[in-house]
């Protein structure tokens, strides 16, 4: 008896698991205007924009690359509602579009975050072990930050 309800329950969570799958999520990389990107409209050295590309891009642009899990439930849903959450935070795609007080915002937020270790997201960096930043990253990042705001007009 025992093992026939451990047979149904396993066929039951099979049969749910599958049909999460047919749940529609929305994975867009919207178009991009390449002189309205933080790398266009915002000087950085190329060590930062390397920092930017490969630690950030993924939830904070819209050129987030896509994995193969993104695309599995229910681990697609989380996915997807970080990249809309980091996209609605700071998008770098559309930076030039920011008023100046949200950039000096925005840069003393990165600045804060990648030194608090927030960022880049503990799980995604434990994913993607190439987007964790060493201490001279975390620096490199800062430093081009603070340069950057005292550039930035306050209104």
């Amino acid at each position: 008896m025992r093992r026939f309800r451990t047979k149904h329950i396993l066929e039951i969570l099979i049969v749910l698991l599958v049909a999460v799958q047919l749940v529609p999520l929305k994975r867009e990389n919207p178009p991009i205007t390449s002189a309205q990107t933080i790398y266009a409209a915002q000087p950085m050295p190329q060590v930062v924009r390397s920092i930017l590309q490969n630690s950030c891009n993924d939830c904070h642009s819209n050129e987030t690359q896509w994995p193969w899990y993104s695309y599995v439930a229910p681990v697609s849903w989380l996915v997807v509602h970080d990249v809309r959450a980091g996209r609605r935070h700071v998008n770098f795609s559309q930076w030039a579009a920011y008023p100046d007080k949200k950039k000096v915002d925005r840069l003393e937020q990165i600045c804060d975050q990648v030194t608090n270790g927030d960022m880049p997201d503990g799980w995604y960096a434990f994913v993607h072990r190439s987007s964790h930043l060493t201490a001279e990253q975390r620096d490199a990042v800062c430093e081009w930050a603070e340069g950057s705001r005292a550039t930035l007009p306050l209104e």
